[in-house]
């Protein structure tokens, strides 16, 4: 018996934008894609396999990757509730619990675009060194803002807590030793949150950080060989992440016609993050969403579509992320949704969209071992009973999850995990307790 495995007989979506492969094998060894061949014919050096799948009338694919997943977030209903509740310890051991969860969900990989504490640092290396199972991460830390910014949400009196999604950096020395930190305590990923309050009420203003300080948060990122990201909805924040050199902006909701050239020109992708949005217009008040915050979000999410589609007809890549972490978006449950949204809302071709979760999403974080199924790539798959082509509803159905390998080992996916009781010292007084499942969504949807 070796350590060698195959999937024999599936349609394979290999992840390279090639069409469907029927009748496919895959021969994985040692957590790596050894060999790939169309029907019985074994190519010269590929031996026997110690374990066979079958997965004939099923399709084999990438694992997916989720290019915006806050772990530590706890599936929290407040910035109270992600911020400050829990501590440092709770948070961590949570975060692994439900990173797990996102592995079961066919996820193999995230991004983790800002952190409480140093948490998804944290999980990110618990899984690496195989204490625990998960998806493999890359982390961000805590959020770079300035006053007045995006996470900056406690009165000035009280302060950002130590604990808190956003660390307050006023003056630049301060936003350059954060930076410095930040590397230091090991995060592949430095988040910046770019829009200010300011622009709520008037979007055309400009961001909380000018020019100079951006590029400079930025540029000692790259130096010391870390990516940059950006929180920017307003076109005045996009532009100047632009004019900064950031690798990808999230959200980017509120671009005009105007705005989508320069986009194109730098090459620098967009991650929208349909899904936090659409389910809070969908579902938000089923979990205590206010109605004044869920008209809010009803613009954002048709200003949001506009923004994809003239993206899309631009040629701008698009990353596939779900923002789960939230209680409208728990974790294992909507990763999926956002390649349906994408589809259905912004017309993308349900390949495109696929390609969005896996091929793209792994480029763009660099990693160069995954993102598709070809000889030498690391064995992220899954697979799943139906066509994802002709119903990407299949990938968020656990029934017709049929299997998962993280570096060619077999996820055990039995039987579903009862749900975690949420304790007192985590939440805030007088919320709903129950998150947005998908499974059975309120309301009888």
């Amino acid at each position: 018996m070796t350590d060698t495995i195959e999937i024999r007989g599936g349609t394979l979506i290999d992840g390279t934008g090639g069409p469907p492969l029927a009748d496919a094998t895959l021969q994985v060894s040692g957590g790596v894609i050894r060999a790939v061949w169309r029907g019985p014919d074994r190519p010269p050096g590929a031996d026997g396999a110690g374990e066979i799948l079958d997965a004939r009338g099923k399709t084999v694919l990438p694992g997916l990757i989720d290019a915006h997943c806050h772990l530590s977030y706890g599936e929290g209903r407040s910035a109270e509730e992600i911020d400050v509740y829990g501590g440092a310890e709770w948070s961590a051991v949570r975060a692994v619990h439900n990173a797990r969860k996102v592995l079961r969900a066919g996820v193999t990989g995230v991004c983790d675009p800002g952190s409480t504490w140093n948490v998804a640092v944290t999980v990110r290396d618990a899984v690496a060194s195989g204490m625990f199972e998960g998806p493999r991460v890359f982390a961000a830390g805590r959020h770079i803002v300035a006053d007045g910014g995006f996470a900056d949400y406690f009165p000035s009196w009280l302060g950002m807590p130590e604990s808190a999604e956003g660390v307050l950096c006023p003056t630049r020395d301060e936003m350059v030793r954060e930076v410095r930190r930040q590397v230091k305590n090991r995060v592949d990923l430095i988040k910046i949150s770019g829009d200010s309050e300011a622009q709520e009420a008037r979007p055309d203003v400009g961001p909380v950080f000018s020019d100079e300080e951006l590029a400079l948060i930025v540029t000692e990122a790259h130096r010391l060989g870390r990516k940059a990201t950006i929180h920017a909805r307003y076109a005045p924040t996009v532009r100047a992440a632009l004019r900064a050199g950031v690798d990808w902006i999230i959200h980017a909701s509120y671009l005009g016609p105007e705005d989508i050239g320069p986009v194109r020109d730098s090459g620098v992708p967009l991650c929208p993050t349909l899904t936090l949005t659409a389910n809070i217009v969908e579902w938000g008040a089923e979990v205590g969403v206010s109605p004044s915050y869920i008209e809010v979000k009803k613009r954002e999410l048709d200003a949001l579509v506009a923004t994809c589609q003239r993206a899309c007809g631009a040629g701008i890549r698009l990353m596939a992320g779900s923002e789960a972490g939230f209680s409208v978006t728990p974790y294992g449950e909507w990763h999926s949704r956002e390649l349906e949204l994408l589809v259905k809302l912004v017309g993308m071709r349900p390949m495109d969209a696929l390609l969005a979760a896996t091929r793209d999403n792994a480029a763009i974080l660099g990693w160069s071992d995954t993102g598709a199924v070809e000889p030498g790539r690391r064995a992220d798959l899954l697979v799943v009973d139906g066509d994802p082509l002709s119903d990407l509803g299949v990938l968020g159905d656990r029934a017709r999850r049929c299997a998962v390998f993280k570096d060619g080992r077999r996820v055990d996916l039995g039987d579903v995990e009862p749900p975690r009781r949420r304790m007192r010292h985590e939440r805030g007084f007088g919320v709903s307790e129950r998150p947005l499942h998908r499974g059975d969504p309120p309301g009888g949807r």
